[in-house]
C-alpha cells in the first residue's frame, strides 16, 4: 500500500518487493507515474511526457498549438480573477470542461458568459482551485480511434462513431463500431496526429469532432477505452485484446490485428 499518485512512494514500495515483471496501470490518473517508474526499473512503458500531456487537457492543447497555430482555442482558468483575466478573449459558445477530467463529466456547452460564470463558479464551489479547461466549440460528428502499439509498429484497431445527448451535456447514448481500413474516412488523419502527440505504446483512446476543416482531437485517454466498449471491442479480438496489452507491458510479442465486426453499444439511462 503506498501513495499511488507520488512515483517516489512507488518506488520505494516496489523496492521491498521481488523484481517485477512489468508495470501496467489502466487508470487514466496513473499512466504518468506509471511510466515513470517503468523507466525508472528499465522495464517496457509509455513515454512519461507524452502521458502528462495527453491527461492534461491544456498541455495538451498547448502542444498542439505549437505545432499548428490554425488549432483550437483554450485557455486555463483556477478562479474567478483568472476568468476575469481572459473574459475578453472568450467567443461564444464555448466548451468548460476540468483540466485533467475523465468520464465527460463537468462538461458543459456554453452559450453566454452569465452562464459561464453560473457554471463555474458552481464547480468551485464543489472542487475549490481545480483548473477548468475553456476551449472553443468544435461543431461536427464525435469519432474515437483505438490503437494498440509496442513501441515500434502503431496498430489502429478501428474507431467508434459516438451518438451523443442533446446540448448543454456530453452523455453518450450510442457508440457504433467502424473497422480499420487505410481508405476510411478521417482515420489515418486521425492516426498521424496521434503519432505527432507521441501515441505508440500499449492501449489509446482518442476523441475527434469531424469538422468542416477535418478531424480535430478532443482528448486523448492513454489507456484503453471506458464504459463497456473495452470489453466489447475485446470481444471482438477474441478475447485478445486485454492479453496482447499485458504482453506488451512485459516485453513479450503480442499478436495484434485489427477486428472485422460490425458491433454497437447502446447505454440505456435511468
Amino acid at each position: 500500500e503506498c501513495d499511488v499518485f507520488n512515483p517516489v512512494s512507488i518506488l520505494d514500495t516496489v523496492s521491498g518487493l521481488p523484481a517485477p515483471a512489468g508495470v501496467f496501470s489502466n487508470s487514466d490518473h496513473l499512466q504518468t507515474v506509471t511510466a515513470l517508474t517503468a523507466a525508472y526499473l528499465k522495464l517496457p512503458g509509455k513515454d512519461w511526457r507524452t502521458c502528462y500531456r495527453t491527461k492534461n487537457k491544456a498541455a495538451m492543447r498547448q502542444f498542439l498549438q505549437d505545432m499548428d497555430k490554425d488549432a483550437c482555442w483554450f485557455q486555463t482558468v483556477c478562479d474567478p480573477e483568472s476568468l476575469a483575466n481572459v473574459a475578453d478573449e472568450i467567443s461564444y459558445p464555448c466548451i468548460a470542461k476540468p483540466r485533467e477530467g475523465v468520464g465527460s463529466l463537468n462538461v458543459r456547452r456554453l452559450e453566454s458568459a452569465e452562464q459561464l460564470q453560473t457554471f463555474s463558479a458552481q464547480f468551485w464551489q464543489e472542487q475549490p482551485g481545480q483548473p477548468l479547461l475553456l476551449e472553443e466549440f468544435l461543431s461536427g460528428p464525435v469519432h474515437t480511434l483505438e490503437t494498440l502499439g509496442d513501441g515500434q509498429a502503431l496498430v489502429p484497431l478501428g474507431g467508434f462513431e459516438v451518438t451523443l445527448s442533446e446540448p448543454p451535456y456530453f452523455v453518450e447514448l450510442e457508440a457504433t463500431w467502424i473497422p480499420y481500413e487505410p481508405d476510411t474516412p478521417y482515420l489515418p488523419e486521425m492516426l498521424e496526429q496521434i503519432r505527432r502527440l507521441g501515441v505508440g505504446f500499449g492501449s489509446c483512446h482518442s476523441e475527434f469532432v469531424i469538422t468542416a476543416r477535418g478531424p480535430q482531437l478532443i482528448e486523448v485517454n492513454y489507456r484503453t477505452v471506458g464504459d463497456g466498449r473495452d470489453f466489447l471491442l475485446n470481444q471482438m479480438m477474441d478475447q485478445q485484446l486485454f492479453k496482447a496489452i499485458l504482453q506488451i507491458h512485459m516485453g513479450q510479442p503480442a499478436d495484434i490485428s485489427a477486428p472485422h465486426y460490425a458491433a454497437c453499444i447502446r447505454y440505456l439511462g435511468a
